[in-house]
């Protein structure tokens, strides 16, 4: 333990560390049929933020041992085992690699995958007949597990499988054992725009995905909180609470998002309009600047990330 570096997860063992999966943790603990374990635990569309969550849960002992948190610590939650899908290759590697930095690797698998994969037009998921186009068994096949997490994995379908957002929850029921956990965590849609000094918000939104789509890629479609909801009970699923978060950008927090439509400028059809785009990227930077500087505590509010926890029933 002690030639690892810890540091990235330290502050999931604070209870105010990280508020989602605080609060994912706190279900967990209040669940009478885990009581604080996730088991076999899926990570269904990971990255390197969940990675180090699962990480901090499987170090989690040491990590109250040694941060000194006193009654601010988070609950001594556990986990048996982690599988972890992502659909790039690149993002494999990256969380690969930051689950060997982290000293988990043995104790899980990141797996490329798709989940669009082996499911029909009309929805129908024939586990024992379907294959994929090179005859392999479907994703996860015949693999059950005690809690599954849906981190932002519905908003980041339409860049990889557009238009399976409807299914997803359907492709992942079968994976999750009668009485598992599913935590779904999600962004509720930026609006086109809103009569608040929060409309500079709506503005980066709109120029970052136009600059997305003149790269020729594919944005992000989250979803609302209603909409998960209602597809999580079609799905067969038991909704068992939801909490929302309100999002706070400050100055920095949106020139990020500014940032990606730049990254994007080099993709574009011809100089001239990236040359020109470029130029309204900056207005924006700036226009944010002026009014953060007006607001209190220099942020502006608009939206919420949320949480929802489903159940698979016992009985199913």
């Amino acid at each position: 333990m002690a030639q690892l570096d810890l540091t990235s997860i330290q502050k999931f063992a604070h209870k105010n560390g990280d508020a989602l999966f605080g609060y994912i943790e706190e279900c967990q603990m209040d669940d009478p049929l885990n009581k604080g374990s996730f088991g076999r635990f899926l990570d269904a569309g990971t990255g390197s933020h969940s990675l180090r969550w699962m990480a901090s849960i499987l170090h989690r002992e040491h990590l109250l041992a040694t941060t000194g948190n006193g009654s601010l610590s988070s609950p001594n939650v556990s986990m048996e085992s982690y599988t972890a899908i992502t659909a790039d290759e690149t993002m494999r590697r990256r969380v690969f690699n930051e689950a060997k930095e982290l000293g988990i690797a043995e104790k899980g698998d990141v797996i490329i995958g798709n989940w669009k994969e082996g499911v029909g037009k009309d929805g129908t998921i024939e586990f024992g007949a379907s294959k994929t186009d090179n005859g392999s068994k479907l994703l996860l096949e015949g693999q059950q597990f005690d809690t599954i997490l849906a981190d932002y994995l519905v908003g980041a379908i339409d860049g990889f499988s557009p238009y399976f957002q409807d299914l997803i929850f359907n492709r992942l029921v079968p994976h999750l054992a009668p009485g598992g956990r599913l935590y779904v965590i999600g962004l509720q849609p930026i609006p086109d725009s809103v009569d608040s000094p929060a409309n500079i918000m709506c503005k980066i939104r709109r120029v970052r995905d136009a600059c997305i789509l003149l790269a020729n890629h594919r944005c992000y479609r989250e979803y609302p909180l209603e909409w998960i909801e209602r597809h999580l009970r079609k799905a067969g699923l038991n909704v068992v609470q939801s909490r929302t978060y309100p999002i706070r950008y400050d100055h920095s927090t949106m020139v990020r998002q500014i940032n990606v439509g730049r990254s994007k400028l080099k993709l574009f059809p011809t100089k001239a309009m990236a040359a020109e785009m470029g130029k309204v990227l900056d207005d924006l930077e700036k226009e944010c600047l002026e009014v953060t500087r007006k607001q209190p505590g220099r942020r502006i509010t608009l939206g919420y990330d949320y949480v929802v926890v489903a159940e698979r029933p016992v009985d199913d």
